[in-house]
């Protein structure tokens, strides 16, 4: 039998992404880990639109 590998993403840390980019304001957030290793993290808004005030976060903003 083969042990269980090891996790690419941590629970721990997709649960704190996913409440930073809601608490920025953002409704989607979502984790992508590829085949060639590498992990993607984006957030988005619901269909499109912008928060009042027209400007978009960043992942600098939601990371602060």
């Amino acid at each position: 039998m083969m042990a269980n590998p090891q996790a690419k993403v941590k629970q721990i840390e997709a649960k704190r992404i996913f409440k930073a980019a809601i608490e920025a304001g953002f409704e989607m957030a979502s984790i992508t880990v590829h085949p060639d290793g590498r992990i993607e993290y984006g957030a988005r808004f619901a269909d499109g639109a912008a928060p009042a005030g027209g400007e978009r976060n960043t992942w600098d903003d939601i990371l602060k």
